[in-house]
């Protein structure tokens, strides 16, 4: 029995169905994604999603099935249109879900039994459908109607003059693109089959998600025809389309291959781990990660958060050598702003590398002049902040929207945070002293004694600029106009880190505000409840979704952090509580992204998901939590 599973009473409930997402990578940047029961709810929803000078577009939208028999049609697809129409109605055929060992399911329709499962083949821009006829009491044909968009996820298409209706025939299929300037989609049958060209537009498709979020959401799809093909029971057919052309004859054998390469989803570990590489992707310059989807591409902070733990923290230490790589050359290259954390998060991604990987002699050996640099670099100022004269990273006030808490509405920062900044200034002291550790082993006594220096300051100064004596918690942020003292999870960095600037008692009372203000079932808060600015829920339009990020929003990421803080006070004897938090998440793999962990989720109970479906930081500080859990059980054995 499939570990994810949902029955009949459940998918043909279109307010239940809707509301989960079914999504696969094909771990190089194209993408599968729908809706629980196959209606398109985005934009960014689609069968085949490819990157196209390295931008995402939707090429297939959807497929949908036609079963005939006795000249009778019953028709699997379903499409909302305007006025809250639902056409055709598949999903009342739908018995089952399954998600072992790939996304299927089971329609009962008539006389005939049909299973349909979802393969995005692994490194190829192709998707593959299996179609099996488990039971067929007459002659039947199974009508397949392809519905493609060719456009930028960002975007929507609209029927117009321009698009191409030719099609080209190819072995068992054909081949067509919309307009000029894209590839050609080949689509192409198992089996011997007859298209029939019949181009016409589906027009006005509802996005439901894309309405609840106040943009565009309708939209015009091509279907330049149909493949009939006539089945029987116990037969399979594989439908495919990609960007390239494929021997039809080899689609079973490619098929039930991808399938043995699949690591089993049979626990809720294990779809962490397939909901991690999903996150990688190849382009010109490398390897990277996708903060999550479907609209995030590469971003260089969240892509430090989310990297230890969706590669050294499952075993993949050879991986985080190879994304990183690419990562600190794209890094030295790029002409973006890079805030003060990023640089702090790179050296902390070093250091937890070495302290997952028994093999650090060669990391160690290929970065190691890079870090240094990367400290000449902080002090010279490069990253919008200075050293003030008591050691401490100030930032300056028109930079005060460079922290990870950088929502905007109408160029006015939601949260802006400047001068000696809580989280920025635990990274900077535990930084120096992992530093101070690598310049002693690798014979650079000058460095190591310069650090030491700066260190004792820091270290002085951090408790005396930041711990607010009366709320017993830190500060925020402090500068020449106020210390800020909303309770927010930057704090728990001064505790959870391996080098801390505070005494013990300091990190015990402030990991129990956090614990009384800020903890979840799904994670840190990022204000405290009782704060006037806090804002529970994470959703209406833009601007209000963009108020409600870091005011009270619960991000799932920031657990490992909290995790780490938990043991780092209470040692062995917290680890109870820890591993409580982390299987409390195993509840949300079906409640969103199908398996994955949503990028947010309402401050207030119960806690309802929003944000990117799969989120890369959510995925990988949890399995990062999760061996951090299992490294101190094998502690007490």
């Amino acid at each position: 029995m499939s570990y994810i599973k949902f029955e009949k009473e459940k998918l043909v409930n279109l307010e239940y169905a809707l509301s989960k997402e079914l999504l696969r990578s094909n771990r190089a940047g194209s993408y599968a994604g729908t809706s629980l029961n196959g209606c398109n709810t985005r934009k960014y929803h689609g069968l085949l999603v490819c990157p196209i000078n390295e931008i995402p577009h939707v090429l297939l939208s959807s497929v949908d099935e036609t079963i005939i028999q006795h000249g009778k049609q019953f028709r699997l697809g379903i499409h909302k249109y305007e006025g809250n129409v639902f056409f055709p109605h598949g999903h009342r055929y739908i018995t089952s879900f399954e998600s072992e060992p790939i996304p299927s399911r089971t329609y009962s329709i008539g006389g005939v039994v049909l299973k349909k499962e979802i393969l995005l083949v692994h490194d190829e821009e192709r998707i593959l459908l299996r179609y099996t006829i488990l039971d067929a009491h007459s002659a039947t044909i199974l009508r397949l109607n392809p519905f493609l968009a060719f456009r930028n996820i960002h975007s929507l298409s609209k029927a117009n003059m321009d698009v191409n209706t030719k099609v080209i025939p190819v072995n068992n299929g054909i081949k067509h693109k919309m307009y000029d300037n894209f590839p050609y989609l080949y689509m192409q049958i198992s089996k011997k089959s007859n298209f029939i060209s019949a181009p016409d537009w589906n027009y006005n498709n509802e996005y439901e998600e894309e309405k609840k979020r106040g943009f565009e959401f309708k939209e015009d799809l091509f279907v330049p025809g149909f493949f009939d093909i006539n089945v029987k029971k116990g037969e399979q057919i594989i439908f495919s389309a990609g960007l390239t052309e494929i021997d039809s004859k080899q689609l079973t054998e490619k098929f039930e291959r991808e399938i043995e390469n699949r690591i089993p989803r049979n626990n809720f570990e294990n779809n962490l781990i397939n909901s991690a590489q999903q996150f990688f992707i190849k382009n010109k310059s490398g390897k990277f990660i996708s903060a999550g989807y479907y609209w995030y591409s590469f971003k260089f902070r969240e892509s430090l958060w989310a990297l230890p733990g969706l590669t050294v923290s499952i075993g993949k230490p050879e991986k985080f050598v190879e994304v990183f790589d690419d990562y600190i050359k794209l890094f030295n290259q790029t002409q973006e702003i890079i805030p003060i954390d990023i640089p702090l998060l790179i050296i902390r991604n070093m250091q937890l590398f070495n302290s997952f990987s028994k093999s650090c002699e060669e990391i160690n050996e290929k970065f190691g002049d890079f870090i240094f640099d990367l400290y000449n670099r902080i002090k010279s100022g490069q990253f919008y902040a200075h050293i003030s004269e008591n050691g401490l990273l100030y930032i300056p006030d028109e930079y005060k929207n460079l922290t990870w808490m950088n929502e905007e509405i109408d160029g006015v920062a939601v949260t802006p945070r400047s001068g000696y900044v809580s989280e920025v200034n635990a990274l900077w002291y535990n930084a120096l002293l992992y530093l101070r550790g690598f310049a002693e082993m690798t014979d650079k006594p000058k460095i190591a004694k310069e650090i030491k220096s700066i260190v004792e300051k820091v270290k002085h100064f951090y408790t005396e600029v930041f711990y607010n004596e009366k709320e017993e918690c830190l500060y925020d942020f402090v500068n020449q106009y106020e210390k800020n003292e909303d309770i927010r999870p930057n704090q728990i960095f001064a505790v959870s880190l391996p080098y801390s600037p505070l005494e013990k008692d300091i990190q015990k009372k402030i990991i129990k505000k956090v614990k009384i203000h800020l903890l979840t079932d799904r994670g840190l808060r990022t204000l405290s409840p009782q704060s006037s600015k806090y804002i529970g829920e994470y959703s209406g339009n833009e601007s209000q979704r963009s108020n409600a990020k870091h005011q009270g929003t619960v991000h799932p990421w920031l657990i490992a952090n909290f995790a780490e803080a938990w043991i780092n006070i209470y040692s062995l004897v917290g680890l109870n509580f820890v591993e409580e938090i982390y299987l409390k998440f195993e509840e949300t793999i079906n409640e969103h992204g199908i398996g994955s962990i949503s990028e947010f989720f309402d401050g207030d109970s119960p806690h309802s998901h929003g944000g990117a479906v799969s989120y890369a930081p959510s995925v990988g500080e949890l399995l990062r939590t999760k061996a951090l859990i299992d490294y101190f059980k094998k502690e007490t054995n």
